[in-house]
């Protein structure tokens, strides 16, 4: 799933649109929204043909990759959101 259309992303794309109340926001919003859906259904489309010829090892291995890529970004989101907290010892990271 791209990062673009996280849980994170939408909560803040629907704060954002409730927050301004004009059509052209809302217009460009459902805009964006069928956008990333058109791109992953032809990313998914591709992709199809792609991973019938591929073998069964390479896809566990990439599978594993991703989810380790996935972890590290939710770690390092849980991190940002302690550091703005204003939890001690975290601000020597960035």
């Amino acid at each position: 799933m791209p990062y673009v259309v996280s849980p994170l992303a939408l909560t803040a794309v629907l704060i954002e649109a409730a927050a301004r109340d004009t059509f052209s926001w809302r217009s460009t919003v459902v805009g964006a929204y069928v956008a990333v859906v058109a791109l992953d259904l032809i990313c998914v489309l591709l992709l199809t043909r792609v991973l019938l010829h591929t073998h069964h090892a390479t896809i566990e291995l990439l599978g594993r990759l991703l989810g380790l890529l996935l972890a590290a970004v939710g770690v390092d989101l849980v991190l940002d959101g302690l550091s703005d907290l204003g939890v001690p010892g975290l601000d020597a990271r960035h």
